[in-house]
């Protein structure tokens, strides 16, 4: 099932348009899977998730660490669990009932990550009155230059990042 983006808006565009390639990722891995491409998608869970992930949450850290985000080690220890989940625990890629079982979960963890404890820093910033700040920090997204080989897999279920 392909993730709607709309499920991980947080209402800064940089941070949605990271989020939102994310899914396109995570949407074109699991269309490879369904496709019986089963190489191709785990190239790009390794080159493309993996690495983006790696991308997007150092991005995230830094900008709640630049504000004083009060449970960043806390919120850090999540990201290290996901990292972990991503870059070591998905081991055994060639089996393709395997693979999109962590592919699914990966799916689940962003989802839910975005949801819960993601708005947990964009309540904090927009008490402390510096969301608009914050967002304004953020001079534009991580890019992995993936943009058109997605474009390519997903069709017309690519999502422009910037559009949301």
């Amino acid at each position: 099932m392909l993730i709607d983006p709309k499920e991980v808006f947080n209402g800064c565009p940089v941070f949605d348009a990271e989020h939102v390639m994310l899914v396109n990722l995570l949407n074109a891995v699991y269309k490879l899977l369904k496709e019986g491409k089963k190489d191709e998608a785990k190239k790009l869970f390794q080159e493309g998730v993996v690495r983006y992930t790696e991308k997007h949450l150092k991005h995230e850290e830094e900008v709640m660490e630049k504000f004083g985000y009060p449970d960043l080690e806390k919120h850090k220890k999540t990201h290290e669990v996901f990292r972990k989940v991503i870059a070591e625990d998905i081991k055994n890629l060639d089996d393709p009932k395997v693979f999109a079982s962590e592919a699914a979960l990966a799916m689940s963890w962003v989802i839910s990550h975005v949801k819960k404890t993601d708005k947990k820093y964009v309540d904090y910033f927009k008490e402390k009155g510096c969301w608009e700040e914050a967002c304004k920090l953020l001079e534009k997204p991580v890019e992995l230059g993936l943009e058109e080989k997605l474009k390519e897999i997903l069709g017309e279920d690519y999502i422009e990042p910037s559009q949301h």
